[in-house]
């Protein structure tokens, strides 16, 4: 796979302009031509007019149990119609388990942490970050004990294509919406809902679709300035190296590992960042999208060509209406830097290492909570300042808590954030009688270099909410969400919040209608709720399958709880697509919002009557279920029409 690895890099000193069909970078302009499909007919074209109505239609996607799964002979000739790139991997833990794939080296390098310092996990086709959504069939342990007897594909895909051109992505579509079988994409596998898994499926893997290219001029509807060219596969860490090379900013994704893609679900589901509350979301810096769509043709879709689905593809959710190659960004010249201060405080005797510094130790758990509850007041502060957040609140048991806390403001000085931050750090003070240091603030680079490891599976769950400017309306309101997020903790559970606010007149006038949630626009802060339960070690600790599962549903039945907190308190509010529970109720309205959602899956039906793209509370998504047989939702079971 090192073949494919290369990252186009470019600088275009003259300008370019918003094209119909127009490809973005070399791996477009290799398609598959309707000749072709002639002397293959499992890899024509679609033909939407010809789809027949749903009671003629089979009722599941078919499977590798079923007569009409392929032959070995007819994905040998795909193969052979891909160039080789037709990959059929294994989980990567079967090397843990007895059997004739047992590696005690390859086993001792992925338990004990060094494939974390490598590439390994990002570039394994069939992993992602929350593997429980796969079914729990083949879970990394060093001890296979339990149910935990032997390792099957479960939810991972049966095969997958190692997409390196639009060629590559149009002929997996076109061949598994022919053959009826379900068809998922994947590309870094930042995936938390079981969006990138799925029984019996092929995957479309666009993780080395890469590339970048620096538009220094760069014209579209409405738009004039600099802009850049990414490839569906370019990481935030890639993309951090070439700002910092050829000094520009553009908005990417913004965690400890830095390995998200800019140009798949990020974006698609919305997209936060550091530059949110000045910029707007990752949706709302794109100004022309290259995809296949469900019919296998590839096309652009920008604010003149294909309207809706550049509404639908901004913000309206992943995998949903086609396969994104590439996209065209907002940038802006020069590196933006920073303000930036961290501080904590901690009831109890817990380790250092685990907060921020300065820090501040209480004895009293009332002055900690009113603690949370004042830099909850000033979160709002942040927001509008146009800054970002992050207020993290970690149970370790009793009555031990501990706060970490970081600002980061775009463009202010050391000495304008020293200035800003002040006020809060007195307040805690005298309202609270908290006897923390006042942090010095620093100034730090928006885009840092990255090498684009530490970064492996999980093995928990987590739930989100955002809460909306009302629940800022004054102190009474401010100190109930306070309590809520107080109950939520005593519950069991962590809860990290990340203050940011993507409010619509961020947005270009007519880039402003999105599939974004409205509950996004109005938003001051994304709060996710996280379970602190291992869920592999349940499927080592007990004896049946049945049994791990049973205590499992039960550890997300107390998540629901704990989360219901936070939404008696937000009513009318929502999630985040990208970062939410598989458990979510009402997620039309949660995730999208209604009247949105009405509009989104207009364009889903329209564009997609086959049903070919499905993820779990996607757009369009209700029509389907998958039917596993421990009653979890996961991917574990086949795709079938309700």
């Amino acid at each position: 796979m090192r073949l494919f690895r290369a990252l186009v890099v470019g600088v275009l000193l003259v300008s370019a302009s918003a094209k119909k069909d127009e490809p973005n970078f070399p791996f477009e302009t290799k398609q598959l031509s309707k000749r072709e499909t002639t002397k293959h007919p499992n890899i024509a074209f679609g033909d939407p007019s010809s789809v027949p109505l749903n009671h003629n239609r089979p009722k599941c996607k078919i499977g590798p149990q079923d007569a009409a799964w392929p032959t070995l002979n007819e994905w040998s000739r795909l193969n052979t119609t891909l160039g080789g790139r037709l990959l059929k991997p294994s989980p990567a833990p079967i090397v843990c388990y007895p059997g004739p794939n047992y590696n005690a080296a390859a086993c001792e390098f992925l338990v004990g942490g060094a494939a974390r310092r490598t590439r390994f996990w990002l570039d394994d086709p069939l992993s992602v970050l929350s593997p429980w959504t796969q079914g729990n069939t083949c879970l990394l342990s060093a001890n296979v004990s339990g149910s935990l007897r032997s390792c099957t594909q479960g939810g991972f895909p049966e095969y997958v294509v190692n997409a390196t051109s639009v060629r590559d992505v149009q002929i997996a579509v076109n061949f598994a919406r022919n053959s009826n079988i379900r068809l998922i994409i994947k590309n870094t596998g930042h995936d938390f809902l079981g969006r990138s898994n799925g029984y019996g499926s092929l995957s479309v893997w666009t993780h080395h679709l890469k590339g970048i290219e620096y538009l220094q001029s760069y014209k579209a509807s409405q738009y004039k300035g600099s802009a850049v060219r990414l490839g569906a596969g370019t990481e935030t860490w890639e993309a951090n190296n070439a700002m910092i090379a050829q000094n520009f900013t553009i908005a990417v994704p913004k965690l400890p590992t830095e390995t998200v893609g800019i140009a798949g679900g990020w974006f698609q589901g919305g997209g936060h960042s550091n530059l949110a509350s000045l910029w707007g979301l990752g949706a709302d810096q794109v100004l022309s999208i290259n995809l296949v769509t469900a019919d296998g043709r590839f096309t652009t879709a920008n604010k003149d060509t294909n309207k809706d689905l550049f509404f639908a593809l901004r913000g309206g959710g992943g995998g949903t209406y086609g396969v994104v190659t590439s996209i065209v960004v907002k940038a802006s010249k020069g590196l933006i830097t920073l303000g930036t201060a961290t501080y904590g405080f901690t009831t109890g005797p817990i380790a250092t290492t685990t907060l921020q510094n300065p820090t501040a130790n209480i004895t009293n758990t009332q002055d900690f909570w009113k603690g949370v509850e004042i830099y909850l007041a000033f979160a709002k502060k942040v927001v509008d300042a146009g800054g970002f957040g992050h207020g993290d609140v970690t149970y370790h048991g009793n009555t031990s808590f501990s706060f970490a806390g970081i600002f980061l403001m775009p463009g202010l000085s050391a000495s304008k954030t020293q200035e800003f931050v002040n006020p809060l750090f007195q307040s805690f003070r005298d309202e609270a009688g908290i006897n923390i240091t006042t942090p010095v603030a620093t100034v730090v680079t928006y885009a840092e270099p990255g090498n684009g490891t530490n970064t492996a599976p999980g093995s928990g769950t987590f739930s989100s909410r955002l809460l909306p400017r009302n629940n800022w309306a004054n102190s009474t309101s401010i100190s109930q969400t306070s309590s809520a997020i107080k109950r939520a903790v005593e519950k069991g559970f962590n809860i990290r919040t990340r203050a940011y606010g993507p409010k619509l007149d961020l947005v270009t006038g007519p880039y402003a209608a999105s599939g974004v949630s409205p509950h996004m626009r109005s938003m001051v802060i994304h709060l996710t709720v996280f379970s602190l339960l291992d869920v592999s070690s349940l499927w080592v600790l007990e004896s049946t399958p049945g049994e791990a599962a049973s205590k499992f549903k039960a550890e997300l039945a107390r998540l629901e709880d704990a989360t219901d907190e936070i939404r008696r308190v937000t009513p009318g509010s929502g999630a985040y697509y990208n970062e939410a529970g598989r458990l979510e109720p009402d997620w039309q309205e949660s995730f999208f919002g209604g009247e949105n959602y009405g509009r989104l899956l207009r364009v889903k039906r329209e564009r997609d009557p086959w049903g070919l793209f499905w993820v779990h509370k996607g757009v369009g998504s209700e029509g389907w279920r998958v039917e596993t047989g421990d009653g979890l939702t996961t991917n574990n079971g086949p795709l079938c029409r309700v």
